[in-house]
């Protein structure tokens, strides 16, 4: 293949000819070749930026192309690569091309972040730059998100919610407290979503009761955002309120998950035993995913507590005429990933079971059992 080099990059004939060999080798190159030629580009100097640029923009070229020039410009401490980088953002780039953008300018540092609040000045283009933005982890983008909070657009407050939240400042709380009013769905679920990993607030606020509402917000996606950011943050009263929503006859099955996974990351006696509360009351896809949850359980004595419940419970299941074997061997296999011994007896009854499924579950469980006194003995 030949490659057409710019004028603007000959410098010289040995330069075109090495121009002309590396550029060969990033157009036809696999992946880790693209990696080396682009370090070679950036070597041979400003000159690559004339050639990069219309790869860059030129969507005829294959993403991976595209993708390294992008990461090539950004190691280039030049104007003109700055420039182009900023005029491929105009070009609404999709997202993963955006991503390789943003770290492109990130390595500009002040001035990359400057050409960026330009550029948010035109109503078209500020979505763009907020997310730009939001992608560059230095401290200048602290103030340009904080200014994009008070933005007209829903989607520019959700972006730069979602970013700031990424900061620990006081201000950066006031605005996560404030924005869980916002009358737009996507920024009141951005602000919830940042709260629930900001324990420190805890002390500070009733954080549990600022976001008990959303349980209860006529958007699904705001009620299983709320039920995400209790579990993660744990306490009683979170406890307390995903229980009540997980046993009422009206909470619809997509939230009722997100309840049930919720409550999983809560190791707490109280989180297991609404699981277990549930556990007879709720569809068998969702009882399979309670079972699931339980052996993600960390607190050895939480671990034998779902182990006897579980096991109790089976025991008395399997005399049902409409027990579903799928639930069965979900239990026998979390039994022994439990580690409950007292179910060794009934797991062992279930090698016997009519149901293929549940015989090889039963076996696994019972080899987790073997394997655990194997390792203890060593």
């Amino acid at each position: 293949m030949v490659v057409e080099i710019p004028a603007a990059a000959m410098c010289s004939d040995v330069l075109a000819e090495q121009f002309e060999t590396v550029l060969e080798q990033f157009l036809e190159g696999d992946f880790r070749e693209k990696w080396e030629t682009s370090k070679r580009l950036v070597e041979l100097g400003p000159g690559a930026i004339a050639y990069l640029v219309p790869l860059l923009q030129d969507e005829a070229y294959d993403w991976e192309v595209r993708w390294f020039a992008a990461r090539t410009l950004g190691q280039f401490d030049h104007p003109d690569a700055l420039q182009a980088l900023i005029d491929m953002l105009q070009r609404r780039p999709d997202a993963d091309l955006l991503m390789m953008v943003a770290e492109g300018l990130s390595h500009f540092g002040e001035a990359g972040i400057k050409a960026l609040i330009e550029l948010l000045e035109p109503p078209e283009y500020r979505l763009i730059g907020v997310q730009v933005l939001a992608r560059i982890q230095h401290s200048a983008v602290f103030v340009p998100l904080l200014a994009a909070v008070e933005d007209a657009d829903p989607a520019v407050r959700a972006e730069a919610i979602a970013a700031l939240g990424n900061f620990h400042h006081t201000e950066v709380d006031k605005l996560l407290l404030s924005a869980v009013q916002d009358p737009s769905m996507i920024v009141r679920r951005e602000a919830i979503a940042a709260l629930g990993v900001r324990r420190h607030l805890l002390a500070q606020v009733n954080l549990v009761d600022t976001l008990l509402p959303g349980l209860w917000d006529v958007r699904p996606e705001i009620n299983q955002a709320t039920a995400i950011a209790l579990g993660k943050l744990g306490t009683e009263t979170a406890v307390t309120a995903l229980a009540r929503v997980l046993s009422s006859p009206h909470t619809p099955d997509s939230l009722q998950s997100s309840v049930i996974s919720a409550l999983g990351w809560i190791e707490r006696a109280a989180a297991l035993r609404a699981l277990i509360a549930a556990l007879r009351q709720r569809s068998v896809p969702l009882q399979i995913q309670i079972v699931e949850t339980l052996t993600r359980l960390q607190t050895p004595p939480l671990q034998q507590r779902a182990g006897e419940a579980l096991c109790d419970w089976l025991n008395s299941y399997l005399s049902q005429p409409t027990a579903d074997c799928q639930l069965i061997a979900a239990i026998a296999l979390a039994l022994g990933t439990l580690q409950y011994q007292p179910a060794v007896p009934l797991l062992t009854s279930l090698q016997a079971s009519a149901d293929p499924k549940v015989q090889l579950y039963a076996e696994a469980a019972l080899r987790k059992f073997a394997d655990e006194a194997e390792v203890d003995s060593i």
